[in-house]
Parts: C-alpha cells; sequence; structure tokens
C-alpha cells in the first residue's frame, strides 16, 4: 500500500525531530508566560512572495504562551478594498517549542481561514474555506522551516530558510522560500510548473523609542517573486 501524504511527511520530517529533540539533545521547554495583543498596519499584504488584495491592510494578532506553548489568532483584513477583490483571512494556530544545545526546534500546526463573502466557518469540507497546515522550524545561526498542506489543498509543501543578523541595532534577515510539488498552483504557478521559487526577501525591523516608556515597532520588507517576476516593497507599524 502506498503511504499516504502525511504519512511520508511524519516520518521525514516530524519524526527525526520528535527524536532528536527527546533523545539526543534533551530538550527544555521553553520557559515562557505571557499574553500579547496588537496590530500590524501594513502599505500590503504578500504572503509567501504572493501579493494579496493589493492594497493596505491591518493585521491584528492575539497569543497566549506558556512553558514552550503558544496558542494565538491572526489575521489580515484590506483597509481599502476593491470591490470584488478583497482577501481577508482570520487564523488560527498552536505550537510546541524546545531549547536544546544545538538551538530552538517546534513544531506547529495553522487552521488558515478566508473569510471572504460566502465563505462558512464551519465548513471543513474538502472543498471549504480552510488550509490546515504542519509544520517543523528550527531557529539558530539560520532559521528553517517545512510545512505541508494536509486538508483543504492538494498536499503542497512549503520550504523556507532565513538568515538573521544586526547591523547598527537594526534587525535584519535575509529569506529563500519555495515549494517543489506546487502542481495544483496554490503558491501561484500554472499548470505546467512543479517546484517554483517564489520568496526572495531582505526584511528590517528597529524599535523607535518615542518616550521613556513608549517604543513604535517598525519594519520593511524587499520581497521578489523570481516565478512571476514581482517585486514587493512593504512597510508596517505595529502596535
Amino acid at each position: 500500500m502506498t503511504p499516504s501524504p502525511m504519512t511520508t511527511y511524519a516520518r521525514v520530517f516530524l519524526l527525526p525531530l520528535i527524536a532528536l529533540c527527546l533523545g539526543v539533545l534533551p530538550p527544555a521547554p521553553v520557559q515562557a508566560q505571557s499574553f500579547d495583543l496588537g496590530a500590524t498596519l501594513t502599505n500590503r499584504y504578500v504572503w509567501r512572495g504572493l501579493d494579496f488584495g493589493d492594497a493596505a491592510a491591518v493585521q491584528p494578532s492575539l497569543s497566549f504562551s506558556h512553558a514552550g506553548l503558544t496558542i494565538g489568532a491572526w489575521g489580515s483584513f484590506e483597509m481599502s478594498p476593491q470591490a470584488g477583490s478583497a482577501v481577508n483571512e482570520n487564523d488560527l494556530y498552536a505550537s510546541y517549542a524546545v531549547q536544546t544545545s544545538a538551538g530552538t526546534f517546534s513544531v506547529s500546526v495553522t487552521d488558515f481561514y478566508f473569510t471572504n463573502p460566502g465563505s462558512d466557518f464551519f465548513d471543513y469540507s474538502d472543498d471549504g474555506s480552510h488550509v490546515i497546515e504542519p509544520g517543523i522550524g528550527y531557529s539558530g545561526l539560520v532559521s528553517l522551516s517545512a510545512s505541508l498542506n494536509v486538508h483543504g489543498a492538494d498536499r503542497e509543501v512549503w520550504l523556507e530558510a532565513s538568515y538573521p543578523f544586526t547591523v547598527e541595532e537594526v534587525d535584519l534577515a535575509l529569506a529563500v522560500g519555495g515549494t517543489p510539488n506546487d502542481g495544483s498552483g496554490y503558491y501561484g504557478t500554472d499548470a505546467d510548473t512543479d517546484a517554483a521559487i517564489t520568496k526572495l526577501s531582505l526584511s528590517a525591523s528597529k524599535s523607535v523609542e518615542i518616550t521613556d516608556s513608549f517604543s513604535l515597532p517598525l519594519r520593511a520588507s524587499y520581497y521578489v517573486n523570481p516565478y512571476l517576476a514581482r517585486s514587493y516593497f512593504l512597510f508596517g507599524i505595529s502596535l
């Protein structure tokens, strides 16, 4: 019997990670307890190299973290959508992270829900409003992540790597991301394209001190989508 995509994914990614975290490198939960809420105002929403909506957006977030476990919600809502083109998103996610001598490892699952007219939040059928995506990640000298759509899409894989560094108190990161099997066009490719790199980016963030007790986080990103031959310049203010 041919193993399912999820079974293959678990064998290739999840089982080695769990063995590494629990055996070779004894893990310790990331010790943090916090309840965070906020919002980012951005000139546009670009996700994995794809432009969603071509309009400014507000992106609220809410999360609770304790002993390595984080549960949260994140959304993106256009502020001045063109008629019939709005891309509004309301996601739920959960992740668990452990620290080892080699870095921080994490597992996660995200429920992507697009709140456009006609979408039903409770519709989890194959052609419903939700895409479920488990993933794994590593953060150390470099950051690596892999994820797989297991529900609501055609089992596309997303792979991403980034290199964080700091220059004169500005946090920077270079990133590259793509898919080895975008047969259904989930990441914007045409019917004849399978593998594609859709994200090359340079991101920068810095907190600007306004008063002794308040700083304003700013961020900017320059994206290039090699497959679509498009570039984007993003700017955001977090509150």
